[in-house]
């Protein structure tokens, strides 16, 4: 990477997202926008001929074919050496974490951040530091905090999604219809979460869930 240029690239599907990103960049002398794209497909063609140091990225993008949640995934793991900065209109704590957690993105903010924000969120990933918002980074230690003790209670995938349905007061068998296992694998599923956090029902279950947040 130059040290005085920051080559980047935009992806939103939406093209008026590019165009009012380009117009708070373009007089910046430090940065050169060299590619742009409405989809992930038509990112991915240009960054095998360009040369690109950050990638700014809608993490959604409904009207492209590739999420920028997988976009980034692909990314980190064909072009590790390429910075993401995500971006979102949704604060949503659970997408920022997989998008943090396992999309290992280098940063995220908010669309709502302003310009000055904007520019040290670019230098500091193009710098190789992260950056996060003070809202995006709380709400992704409390998911860091969920996840630990979803962890030390090793409850399973199947387990939280039976804890979902308990939630909502399924029975059984409405349980196995949404699932599609027996009753019996249910009632299995059922034991085995009551021994793990130590409840006796799905009442105290419930409020055990409820209490620790396991399901944010």
């Amino acid at each position: 990477m130059d040290k005085q240029i920051i080559h980047l690239a935009i992806l939103d599907d939406h093209q008026i997202v590019i165009d009012g990103l380009k117009l708070l960049l373009h007089s910046n002398p430090e940065l050169d926008i060299v590619a742009e794209a409405n989809s992930a497909e038509a990112m991915l063609e240009q960054l095998n001929t360009k040369n690109v140091d950050v990638i700014l990225t809608d993490i959604t993008m409904p009207h492209s074919g590739m999420s920028g949640f997988e976009f980034s995934l692909k990314i980190k793991q064909e072009k590790p050496q390429l910075k993401i900065l995500a971006l979102s209109m949704s604060e949503e704590g659970g997408m920022i974490a997989r998008m943090i957690d396992i999309a290992k993105v280098n940063g995220y903010i908010p669309k709502s951040a302003g310009q000055q924000e904007l520019l040290t969120a670019i230098k500091e990933v193009a710098e190789g530091r992260q950056y996060f918002s003070a809202n995006v980074l709380q709400q992704y230690e409390i998911y860091q905090a969920i996840k630990n003790e979803n962890e030390e209670l090793n409850l399973t995938p199947r387990e939280l999604e039976i804890i979902k349905c308990l939630i909502k007061h399924y029975s059984n068998k409405q349980i196995a219809d949404e699932l599609f296992i027996s009753e019996r694998t249910v009632e299995t599923h059922r034991k085995n979460i009551y021994r793990k956090t130590n409840t006796k029902g799905e009442a105290s279950l419930i409020q055990f869930i409820l209490k620790h947040n396991l399901l944010s």
